[in-house]
């Protein structure tokens, strides 16, 4: 963290800080603000944005099934899949690279099963960035692999590349879609502070935060024609919930260069969100801006310290005009997420992960995950503390209601939907443990 930091106070010495006007905290629904904008041409585009999913040992032992020699991460993600499925693109952070030699392990090197990009799949997930400090854990295997089951499955992936000619090729990454016969196109970029002290090893590459090369990047987005250009950067200092003044400095920065969205992680705590305006005398316009410091954790078995088992769902709506091609920012929503683990009391192997957007739950009479009140009232605090914190920056909640979330009536967080089959001779897994290195005595 101490390079990261260093880092940034030279990139402040190297380039004027902007002036961006006070922030407009508007939720706008029409292009510009204006009433002349035919609104029937106006069409919108839904992201969703989450934070980091992450597989501890404890995960990775809780989600293994004996009898099958399978995982099954299914009920992880039963209760936001709902949600995903209204929006066009669904993108995380990986933090963590995936392995298929039956060896897996969790913090400080990360080695989850292949099978759960199957789950994030079929959850909804289309997009995850590799840009991030766990992406090297398993070495250029690990890297390599990661990139080649993403793209089995299909899912697009921003931030690491198996060589200079893909990075090329294929960055910015593009998303594009067309709704109702309006072409969406959105150039979305990725970048890492760091890789835990294991470098990129050649030809392979990691995006590390570099503002010449981010520059660099930007004109390509731009030259690629794209309506929106939105970046995900790994950054800022864990388990902080107030953004440092450096990811202050490069979002001012990312914006002045024509950024729209700035989405960050790697802190695995909820940080603010914010909206400005860019004045661009150049062109004598302006337009909102938007950056959501850090999302916290989406999936994971952190708890302590506190908040780390909140994370958001962040929700952006995108405009652009069939008549007159304007586009702009459209509405945006955050949604809180808890991370609950059932039978908690109970050995590893019965453990079930649910991440539970907050409000659901509380509009719900019947305490659908049979929560302890003690695990409610831990939920309820922490809920309240991040309403509080994120309120008081301007950001907007999205209410969820329990019918929101459920698509096959009442389930049980531990029933079972995935049927596995029986094995006859299943081949356990190993799963390495993490054991803290004993500190010596003074």
């Amino acid at each position: 963290m101490t390079r990261f930091l260093q880092f940034f106070f030279h990139v402040v010495l190297s380039f004027t800080l902007i002036n961006c006007s006070s922030g407009d905290r508007k939720q706008t629904s029409s292009l510009n603000g204006k009433n002349d904008e035919d609104s029937s041409s106006v069409k919108s585009l839904k992201l969703i944005f989450v934070g980091d999913i992450m597989q501890h040992s404890v995960q990775i032992r809780s989600a293994y099934d004996p009898q099958s020699g399978l995982f099954d991460y299914e009920p992880c993600f039963r209760y936001v899949s709902p949600l995903f499925a209204k929006a066009d693109f669904v993108i995380a952070n990986l933090e963590l690279s995936l392995n298929d030699k039956n060896d897996y392990s969790g913090y400080p090197a990360f080695k989850a099963p292949d099978a759960l990009v199957s789950y994030l799949k079929s959850a909804g997930f289309n997009v995850l960035i590799t840009a991030n400090n766990h992406i090297n854990d398993n070495g250029k295997y690990g890297l390599l692999h990661t990139l080649d089951v993403l793209d089995s499955f299909k899912i697009k992936h921003s931030g690491s590349f198996r060589d200079a000619t893909e990075r090329e090729q294929k960055y910015p990454l593009l998303l594009e879609k067309n709704i109702e016969g309006v072409n969406f196109r959105i150039a979305l970029l990725s970048y890492t502070y760091g890789t835990n002290g294991r470098p990129a090893i050649k030809p392979t590459i990691v995006n590390l935060i570099d503002t010449n090369q981010i520059k660099i990047d930007l004109l390509k987005a731009k030259n690629l024609k794209s309506d929106f250009v939105i970046v995900c950067m790994h950054w800022g200092q864990e388990y902080q919930i107030n953004q440092h003044k450096t990811q202050e400095i490069l979002t001012k920065w990312l914006w002045q260069n024509g950024v729209d969205v700035v989405v960050g992680s790697h802190p695995h705590v909820i940080q603010p969100i914010i909206s400005d305006t860019i004045n661009s005398a150049e062109k004598a316009t302006s337009k909102q801006v938007l950056c959501a410091y850090s999302l916290g954790n989406f999936i994971s078995n952190q708890f302590n310290p506190p908040l780390t088992n909140m994370g958001l769902m962040y929700e952006v709506e995108l405009l652009k005009s069939a008549s007159s091609g304007k586009k702009q920012l459209g509405k945006h929503y955050y949604i809180p997420l808890f991370c609950y683990i059932h039978n908690q009391k109970k050995s590893v192997s019965n453990w079930v992960y649910n991440v539970v957007p907050v409000s659901a739950f509380i509009s719900d009479s019947t305490n659908f995950l049979s929560m302890p009140k003690a695990k409610q009232k831990e939920m309820q605090k922490d809920y309240a503390v991040i309403q509080k914190h994120l309120n008081k920056f301007g950001a907007i909640e999205k209410i969820i209601n329990y019918s929101d979330i459920i698509k096959q009536g009442t389930m049980p967080p531990d029933s079972v939907i995935t049927i596995l089959p029986r094995a006859t001779n299943p081949n356990p897994p190993r799963i390495r443990r993490y054991k803290p290195t004993k500190k010596s005595k003074k």
